[in-house]
């Protein structure tokens, strides 16, 4: 009995595969895609393999980044898919000090902290001319 074998599901048996990228130094230099780089991103684009990059800079909105980068990269990387050194804030401090007075170090963050939600956030520059 001859039986035709069924072309097989990468994924199937195994986990789905994901990767968080960091962005400054091993993706780009200086805002330049390093040799490959745009390349591995097309490349896990079209094989539907799901990725984040991350930094640990910040005093931007990850929708402003994510703008540089899909420029950057030649395709589009949408904010939900850069982590910036305070994109936790928002779901984990926001929530709680929203309405509370909130001194903010970093350059732009007092921007981007209002922006998240924290209404009464000022930033020592702010503050230091008091």
């Amino acid at each position: 009995m001859m039986t035709t074998r069924q072309p097989s599901n990468p994924n199937h048996g195994h986990r789905q595969l994901a990767f968080i990228l960091d962005i400054d130094g091993c993706l780009s230099v200086e805002g330049l895609p390093i040799a490959g780089s745009k390349e591995a991103l097309h490349k896990l684009k079209s094989l539907h393999i799901p990725f984040v990059v991350c930094t640990n800079g910040g005093g931007q909105l990850e929708s402003t980044r994510a703008a540089k980068l899909s420029k950057t990269f030649d395709m589009e990387i949408s904010p939900d898919q850069v982590i910036l050194s305070h994109t936790p804030l928002r779901s984990e401090v926001v929530p709680r000090l929203k309405d509370h007075r909130v001194l903010i170090v970093g350059e732009h963050c007092g921007e981007v902290a209002r922006a998240y939600g924290l209404t009464k956030a000022e930033e020592i520059r702010e503050y230091g001319r008091r």
